[in-house]
């Protein structure tokens, strides 16, 4: 899943306009920098953006605004008009104002306003490079945060941690939250409420992305009980609180099978030996966890922080990488290699990248 190198990023977007009868776009209405995405027969790519870090596929009957020069625009306004015009065209239609994908790309635009779709309800909120953009209203997606599953963000100036998470917390149904090189300098206390969310990235290590995050509240994950992956990248994170990771879910299954692991994915030269506080890694209620370490400047593995770590559950994994940990192996660290370190080619080998398990 991991990849090395930085990846261009590649938008596909298949536009066909059509009468409405026949459509799902009004390609009448839809000619200023918003643009309607419909595909009735192909799903490959025909269009391409030699932007940045990756690829966004947009999903036929969605919405792509972007190069919008001017920071008033009145988005909301069109879409109460979009709104409109779908609802009169379209009333013996069913889910007519349903759409999968809002991509927001490329604009200059400061703030997303309350009830900014009308009566349009998305899946998915992608707001991607859009450097100005510094506030979204708590209520700007009141008619379709039961619809959101992913909402993503990438380059915005968002850092409003109180509004942004009280907005997340609304999403019932989100399974995907990643927020990259955006502003953002903290995780609130009881961030997230979502049932059903899965994936939390804040920057990510193979696309060398990350948050300017300082600080992680207490029980910032504890109600995402479905969570399976956690990513954390910040060059300014020094701490890990002994709440901040805490769990409420219990694992009763002992397992060694990765895909029923939880992943924690911590990166940033900030973190050293001293940065996790007693208990940091042993509420995570018995789940079995892989905790992967990147870019870290831990030079010895505290035994009073990751043994308990180890033993919390028999299926736990720790992974250092590229720390000081793999060029030496520090004499604190060498409680680790009888037991786990059994044998750096054995399936119980349990901590990686550390020159400890090599000798």
């Amino acid at each position: 899943m991991y990849h090395s190198q930085i990846f261009s990023i590649k938008l596909f977007l298949l536009i066909q306009y059509f009468a409405y009868a026949d459509s799902q776009c009004p390609s009448n209405f839809l000619k200023g920098p918003c643009s309607c995405i419909e595909s009735n027969s192909s799903n490959d790519p025909v269009l391409l953006y030699p932007t940045v870090i990756e690829s966004i596929p947009i999903r036929s009957k969605s919405i792509v605004c972007e190069h919008i020069e001017n920071s008033l625009f009145d988005l909301r306004s069109f879409f109460v008009k979009l709104s409109a015009i779908l609802l009169t065209a379209g009333q013996k239609t069913n889910n007519v104002t349903s759409f999968n994908d809002f991509l927001l790309h490329n604009t200059k635009m400061k703030h997303l306003p309350r009830n900014l779709f009308g009566n349009i309800t998305f899946t998915n909120i992608i707001l991607y490079q859009n450097p100005l953009l510094n506030s979204i209203d708590v209520n700007a997606f009141n008619n379709t945060r039961n619809k959101i599953e992913v909402f993503r963000t990438v380059n915005t100036s968002l850092s409003d941690s109180k509004t942004l998470f009280s907005l997340i917390r609304e999403f019932t149904n989100l399974r995907f939250l990643s927020m990259e090189n955006d502003k953002l300098k903290s995780i609130p206390d009881y961030a997230f409420n979502n049932t059903h969310l899965r994936y939390i990235w804040f920057g990510a290590h193979f696309k060398q992305t990350s948050q300017p995050i300082e600080y992680i509240g207490k029980y910032s994950f504890y109600h995402a009980p479905s969570l399976t992956s956690l990513r954390i990248f910040s060059p300014l994170l020094a701490k890990i609180g002994k709440y901040s990771l805490a769990m409420n879910r219990i694992s009763r299954i002992v397992s060694d099978d990765l895909s029923q692991m939880l992943y924690i994915d911590i990166g940033g030269s900030m973190i050293d030996s001293y940065s996790f506080e007693s208990t940091s890694l042993t509420r995570l209620r018995n789940r079995s966890t892989f905790l992967r370490l990147y870019n870290t400047s831990i030079d010895y593995l505290d035994e009073n922080v990751f043994q308990p770590f180890l033993e919390s559950n028999p299926s736990s994994l720790l992974d250092v990488q590229d720390s000081s940990l793999s060029r030496s192996c520090d004499s604190r660290s060498l409680w680790i290699k009888s037991e786990y370190c059994i044998n750096i080619n054995s399936r119980e080998n349990r901590v990686y990248g550390t020159a400890c398990c090599s000798f």
